[in-house]
């Protein structure tokens, strides 16, 4: 260790095995030894960099920092001690041997520095206590690979209420302080990381579906002890995580065709990892530079362990619910086998055509023919499908039966390729046929509904950890942040069924951007108030409501936004509901209402 660092590893190892003795630190001293631990940690960074060597700073700050009991870390004395067959004699010599490799090294010195980072914190002003993070923070933006990492979309950013409790100096809070800047490694097979997921699946989606998935994910996970063990969490500019499982995926997709490397074990994608932040550090920003960090506490790690979780379930449930909405059965997933089949159930189409912003009818026509090319569909007098031109887009769909008596729903965009009035009550539109078919499997029928008999409609989102059993009045419920009517019709219920509804949101809507990939599957609070029959009262409900489906139209500058019931009640008392699941049969109160108001058809 003949490098300008060896007079800090000295320092380390003297205080250690008694040879130097800590010293106090007063307050007339923390501003000078603010700036001697900053000069310090630069020192260590551009010696880990090789961008420069010269004179050491001074380390007398080190035995303000450390004592005898914490001036080396745990992992690296209990390794020296296992090496030396717990020989104290030869400790200090096997801890030597053990930081000659560079990795140990780095590890050790990337130790001196959190440490130093936290003292800063520490040293400094109430005042400035404050904004400690925000400056150091800022410094890392300066890293082009941590921004890139943003872009992912394996990895997860995490708000800082996952990291730390806002305002709550906790244990988490302080080792949160002393890994600004760093990259550390989740065990994402710990028991306790196991007990959280599954508990906040369960109070999440109250569904066995979800939590059997996710424990048939663990168990897999836990056979073979590589990649999928651990995750890698970046305290950066913006806190993130990534499974290394998935990291590897997408370097093994940037590999050229047929080049086939052995699996990297965890080590060796960390080393990685740390080598692509290091390429993007300069000079002139070494602050930039990301460090090892430690171990987290369990309660952190589980917090952050879980987000990586709950997004591979959810992946795995989707899989799954994809393969079993496929039908298997008396319909086969061919394009021209599917339009045969409407043509021989007689389906009624429903178009929307894309290029007319102001259009939102629902065109209904029925299948004349079938070629090999395309289809001719029937499309009656008044229909704005009429007045389309050839290439004009549309999105259509309907629904067949199969032998099992359930009905599939069919979408599918397609472009029109003629039309003809042969009769003034109906043209026949010629389309080509689809190129593909995104088919769902429906309990219920959609209806479409007349705003009309909407007279309230309010969706509010609690929190993700809110206590579902507080919320039994609707006073309790959190503000909407989409209400109907509105007086400028930027939203409206499109459709209804048993089992759920789809909700029309224009562009200038305030729930507009509030739907997005990261909101669905998230739990919100429905208030609606149907009108009834003439001398019959309206039918309120309190109902819990998932996001399903999120389709953005931007021709139309619009989202469809579908959402399944999962819990309703009837609203009594103008403000009491009491929510209860709702069964595969879905909402009577919603089925019966429909009947009752001769909606159905």
């Amino acid at each position: 260790m003949n490098d300008f660092l060896a007079p800090v590893i000295q320092t380390s190892l003297d205080l250690h095995f008694g040879r130097v003795s800590p010293l106090s630190a007063t307050p007339d001293s923390q501003p000078q030894l603010i700036s001697a631990a900053s000069a310090l940690m630069r020192a260590i960074t551009e010696g880990l960099l090789a961008l420069d060597e010269g004179e050491i700073a001074d380390t007398t700050v080190q035995r303000h920092v450390f004592g005898k009991d914490t001036a080396l870390p745990s992992w690296l004395v209990n390794r020296g001690l296992v090496v030396c067959d717990n020989d104290r004699q030869q400790l200090e010599p096997t801890v030597c041997t053990l930081l000659e490799n560079s990795f140990n090294r780095r590890r050790f010195l990337d130790f001196l520095s959190n440490e130093l980072l936290y003292h800063c914190w520490k040293w400094s002003q109430e005042d400035e206590k404050r904004h400690f993070a925000v400056r150091w923070i800022t410094e890392l933006r300066e890293n082009s690979y941590c921004l890139e990492l943003n872009t992912l979309d394996y990895v997860i950013k995490l708000g800082d209420n996952v990291i730390m409790r806002p305002g709550k100096e906790d244990d988490a809070y302080h080792w949160y302080l002393r890994s600004i800047g760093t990259i550390t490694l989740i065990d994402l097979m710990a028991k306790p990381v196991f007990e959280f997921t599954a508990r906040l699946l369960e109070a999440k989606y109250k569904t066995t579906f979800i939590l059997e998935a996710f424990k048939t994910l663990f168990q897999n996970a836990a056979r073979p002890t590589g990649l999928d063990r651990f995750a890698a969490l970046v305290i950066g500019e913006i806190p993130k995580v990534f499974a290394l499982n998935d990291y590897q995926e997408a370097r093994k997709a940037a590999q050229p065709a047929g080049k086939n490397a052995a699996e990297p074990s965890p080590l060796e994608l960390l080393r990685c990892l740390l080598n692509n932040f290091d390429s993007c550090t300069t000079r002139q920003y070494p602050d930039a530079r990301f460090r090892l960090g430690s171990e987290p506490p369990q309660s952190l790690a589980s917090r952050v362990a879980a987000m990586v979780w709950l997004r591979r379930t959810l992946a795995r449930v989707k899989t799954l619910q994809q393969k079993k909405n496929t039908p298997t059965r008396g319909l086969q997933v061919a394009e021209r086998t599917v339009l045969l089949s409407a043509l021989d159930q007689k389906s009624i189409l429903y178009f929307n055509l894309f290029t007319d912003p102001n259009d939102t009818a629902i065109n209904p026509c029925h299948i004349r023919t079938v070629k090999d090319d395309s289809m001719v569909v029937q499309s009656p007098r008044g229909n704005r499908l009429n007045d389309a031109v050839p290439g004009q887009e549309v999105h259509g769909y309907f629904a067949v039966v199969g032998a099992n008596k359930k009905s599939t729903y069919c979408d599918f965009r397609t472009v029109i390729l003629s039309v003809a009035c042969p009769d003034p009550s109906h043209c026949l539109v010629e389309l080509s046929i689809p190129a593909a078919f995104e088919l769902t499997r429906r309990n219920h029928k959609r209806l479409p509904i007349d705003p009309a008999v909407v007279e309230l409609f309010e969706l509010s989102a609690p929190a993700p950890d809110a206590d579902w059993n507080a919320l039994g009045s609707i006073e309790k419920w959190p503000a909407p942040f989409c209400i109907i009517p509105d007086s400028a019709a930027h939203c409206r219920i499109k459709d209804l069924s048993a089992g759920g509804l789809m909700l029309e949101i224009h562009e200038n809507a305030p729930a507009y951007d509030y739907f997005t990939e990261t909101s669905r599957e998230h739990s919100l609070l429905a208030h609606i108030q149907l009108a009834g029959r003439p001398n019959t009262p309206p039918l309120r409900l309190g109902i819990r409501l998932e996001a399903k489906r999120i389709r953005d139209f931007p021709p139309l500058h619009k989202k469809y936004v579908g959402f399944q019931f999962t819990e309703a009640g009837e609203i009594r008392n103008e403000r009491f509901v009491r929510l209860a699941p709702i069964g595969k049969d879905g909402l009577y109160l919603i089925n019966d209402w429909i009947f009752r108001n001769g909606l159905a058809r």
